[in-house]
């Protein structure tokens, strides 16, 4: 299990999209009036990952090779990803406050593809057959989900003022551009392997 969380805390961890949202909800609206979108980040995972656990097991029984597919997709939308980060000067999202609603953050977690990583490589191959497994991996998911996204609210709310938050949020663009881009091409290599085998 230990390895399992630590696989789950490096992916969930890497500063995409919804952190990045995070982060900037808490620079603009503080931590405490913040907290919420981290049990909804934690929610909309939940469902997404159960959503892709439960179709990634009927492909894989009648089509494995869309499995595969469907990996070699999610990984090469990583690399644009990367890309994109790496050009972009500012943050990723702008700072309308109805980007932070709740139905905006929820809809924008389901779409993230770090839970279809998570069901493709990091969750146990039993994880959506037997129930037991299922309620313990999407209990580590809840834990680490919780963590990282308070975590991320709390570094924004310690930020104060927009000239520091663009400057931070330009580093964090390019030092996620580089791990996407070490992560994708590390998936795309493993999938490369398991296809030659």
């Amino acid at each position: 299990m230990l390895a399992t969380l630590s696989a789950l805390l490096l992916l969930l961890i890497i500063p995409g999209p919804t952190n990045t949202l995070l982060f900037r909800a808490g620079v603009l609206y503080g931590f405490s009036v913040s907290q919420r979108l981290a049990f909804i980040e934690s929610l909309a995972y939940l469902i997404q990952v159960s959503l892709w656990g439960i179709t990634l097991l009927y492909l894989s029984a009648y089509s494995p090779l869309t499995v595969k597919i469907v990996q070699f997709g999610a990984a090469c939308y990583l690399l644009y990803i990367s890309y994109k980060l790496w050009q972009r000067k500012n943050s990723i999202t702008n700072t309308a406050k109805d980007r932070f609603s709740g139905p905006y953050f929820f809809l924008l977690t389901l779409m993230n593809p770090k839970g279809l990583l998570i069901v493709s490589f990091i969750a146990p191959i039993h994880t959506f057959t037997e129930l037991e497994n299922y309620v313990e991996f999407m209990a580590a998911l809840s834990l680490v989900t919780i963590s990282v996204g308070s975590a991320w609210i709390f570094l924004g709310a310690r930020f104060k003022n927009f000239h520091q938050t663009r400057f931070t949020t330009l580093k964090i663009n390019r030092v996620t551009s580089i791990t996407l881009f070490c992560f994708a091409s590390t998936l795309l290599g493993r999938l490369a392997g398991s296809a030659l085998n």
